[in-house]
């Protein structure tokens, strides 16, 4: 009896820890100048606890399956701990301890999950990719939104700030008629918000494909092209290329022409090249100046990358085997500054934009080395499984961007795709 409603509480909990995934919802528990240096509590992070919990108590996680685990997937099991082992030490030279044990705390809880995730039934497993796509959807509506009217509005309760397009800071276009805001969705920035929706429309595409689904299939066509509006409002250009890489790859690996047929992909790719078509005639003027590298606002965003892993790889060359401490990069570089004392100068302070660097900046040369090894073994999955697509499309985000490592809740995408490829 207990163990049958043990079953039905981690089912319960599974399906909100996956919905709330990618959102911000969160009760600050330790404030700070930047975001960055916050710790905070997350409802996905406490659903996840909760369902870890009853999960272990249905009995699903026996002591064979820990039995298993052990002799069958030893080396990734070793490799888990080495990488769980480099982080814990490397809180020892964080410039913020009480972080870094944080961020640490949430690597081994995502390593956990995963464990767990792997060990679903195949119908929960189901369940919970439909959980994260409804989260997603109601982000993409949200975006495309607040793209169409240029409004924005901040809730607390969705972890949402409120955004203008004449806010010093903010993601927007200029262009000769005024400057245009991205949209965000529910996200902190338009480029987490765009490869979150790259990767919506890859999954749901997957699912397309998936003869499990043979009667859902306009479904996931529509959240398919829903998706990919939401990525074109985000401008994020690295998303969209992506995106591109992850279709080819994609095609390439399921050869469309034979699991489809011919009128079936002659119309999805029609209806693909008329959304993209009907919205880069519309906003032409938007698209030249994203891709124009030399006007104003794009001159500044790529020095500041570049400025950004110029720190990132002196932090690494100055403390190469256990880093800066995880999430401690910005405030490292903060407080080695002429700024430092001063709070309105914490925001200058962002983390690489690339997520390798990030990780071998804050974590050291073991912590990255374990990381490329989990990699490793993941896409040698994805091939066997025909997701190389979908790897590829997270290996592009990974060296344009940090947010798959920068965010605390990033670990849990990751190790949850893992999982589940």
């Amino acid at each position: 009896m207990l163990h049958k409603l043990a079953e039905k509480l981690s089912f319960i909990f599974l399906l909100a820890g996956a919905f709330f995934l990618p959102w911000q919802t969160k009760l600050i528990w330790l404030p700070s100048w930047s975001n960055y240096w916050e710790v905070s509590f997350f409802v996905a992070v406490i659903f996840i606890c909760l369902f870890v919990i009853f999960f272990i108590l249905s009995g699903r996680l026996s002591r064979f399956d820990l039995r298993y685990i052990l002799e069958k997937e030893r080396p990734l099991l070793l490799v888990f701990l080495i990488l769980l082992l480099a982080a814990f030490v490397s809180a020892g030279f964080s410039s913020l301890p009480i972080l870094s044990l944080y961020r640490w705390f949430l690597i081994l809880l995502a390593v956990i999950f995963f464990y767990s995730l792997r060990k679903l039934p195949d119908s929960w497993r189901w369940y919970f990719i439909g959980a994260i796509l409804l989260s997603l959807l109601v982000q993409a509506l949200i975006g495309l939104f607040q793209f169409y009217t240029q409004i924005s509005f901040v809730s607390s309760w969705l972890g949402m700030a409120v955004h203008h397009a004449g806010d010093l800071g903010a993601a927007v276009i200029e262009t000769a008629d005024g400057r245009w805001l991205r949209a965000y969705g529910a996200s902190d920035h338009p480029n987490v918000f765009g490869g979150l929706m790259a990767l919506g429309a890859l999954i749901s595409l997957y699912l397309i494909l998936n003869a499990h689904f043979t009667k859902v299939r306009p479904v996931f066509l529509v959240l398919y092209f829903l998706f990919l509006s939401a990525l074109l409002v985000s401008f994020s250009r690295a998303a969209l290329v992506a995106l591109a890489v992850g279709l080819l790859l994609m095609a390439w690996e399921w050869r469309l022409l034979r699991r489809l047929s011919r009128r079936t992909l002659l119309a999805f790719l029609a209806l693909s090249f008329l959304v993209l078509s009907l919205f880069a005639w519309q906003y032409s003027d938007l698209f030249s100046a994203r891709a124009n590298l030399n006007n104003r606002l794009e001159t500044m965003s790529l020095n500041e990358r570049a400025e950004f892993n110029q720190r990132a790889w002196r932090d690494f060359r100055g403390h190469p085997f256990f880093g800066v401490g995880l999430g401690a990069s910005t405030f490292f570089d903060y407080s080695h500054s002429i700024d430092y004392g001063r709070p309105g100068y914490a925001w200058k302070y962002q983390p690489a934009h690339d997520y390798w660097l990030l990780v071998a900046a804050e974590g050291g040369l073991i912590f990255v080395g374990a990381w490329l090894f989990i990699w490793l073994m993941v896409y040698k999955k994805s091939r066997e499984h025909r997701l190389f697509g979908l790897l590829a499309a997270v290996l592009f985000l990974s060296l344009f961007d940090h947010w798959l490592f920068s965010l605390p809740l990033s670990v849990f995408w990751l190790l949850s795709l893992f999982a589940l490829i």
